[in-house]
């Protein structure tokens, strides 16, 4: 067994992935966000796994599966999808792209229960004060959520800004990182909707515009 450890959730996520002479599989556990409003909102369910967690999440929150009839969803990769069938029937919001990708067919049957609601072209409203925007790149139907709260707008990227998260800080990417036109592009996008409070799909969110600049300021939302 070896342990790796760094500064931040990026700092042990490089270290891991710079061990020589090992294969890297690795589990980055995904945010999942409940919005609370005039009814619950799930958006990315995540992982299903051992003592059903989304259902645990839920429950500290005095809600159960019954109370959630809505789910977003940023895209269909596992990790943000697999627990969705821990929830009672829903209607799932997913890019119509997502759907007829490998990984979309691949996890047909986590949606066996959903009424799949499809997203399509560029942008839209899902509900009241809930918008989308279309930012492939991760993945083709990748889309990001516009959030209207009482702090201001939250996007809620899913894993268009990728594990580092100076990348979006400093709008830039490694020269070869995968589909790096989409997501500069996607980068770009969300700036322009100019969030308050931006949340990855696997790092902690973040305060834009903050006193010392944009990303400056950490902050805590509840996800699990």
């Amino acid at each position: 067994m070896i342990e790796v450890r760094g500064s931040s959730t990026h700092g042990t996520f490089t270290a891991y992935r710079d061990l020589p002479d090992a294969v890297h599989g690795m589990i980055a556990w995904p945010n999942t966000m409940l919005l609370t409003g005039p009814r619950p909102v799930v958006v990315d369910p995540g992982y299903q796994t051992q003592g059903d967690m989304l259902v645990g999440a839920l429950a500290a929150r005095g809600l159960t599966p019954e109370d959630v009839d809505t789910v977003l969803a940023t895209h269909l990769h596992s990790d943000h999808i697999s627990a969705l069938p821990q929830l009672d029937d829903v209607d799932l919001f997913v890019h119509e792209l997502e759907i007829e990708t490998p990984h979309g067919r691949a996890h047909r049957g986590a949606r066996d229960r959903a009424r799949v609601q499809l997203l399509r072209g560029d942008a839209g409203q899902v509900l009241p004060g809930i918008r989308w925007i279309h930012t492939p790149g991760h993945s083709p139907g990748h889309v990001a959520f516009l959030v209207d709260t009482d702090d201001g707008l939250v996007a809620i990227a899913g894993d268009t800004l990728g594990p580092d998260p100076s990348w979006f800080a400093e709008m830039t990417l490694p020269d070869k990182h995968p589909e790096r036109a989409a997501h500069l592009a996607a980068f770009a996008r969300l700036r322009e909707a100019a969030p308050a409070v931006v949340i990855p799909g696997h790092n902690p969110p973040e305060r834009l515009g903050g006193p010392d600049g944009p990303g400056s300021a950490p902050v805590r939302e509840e996800s699990s």
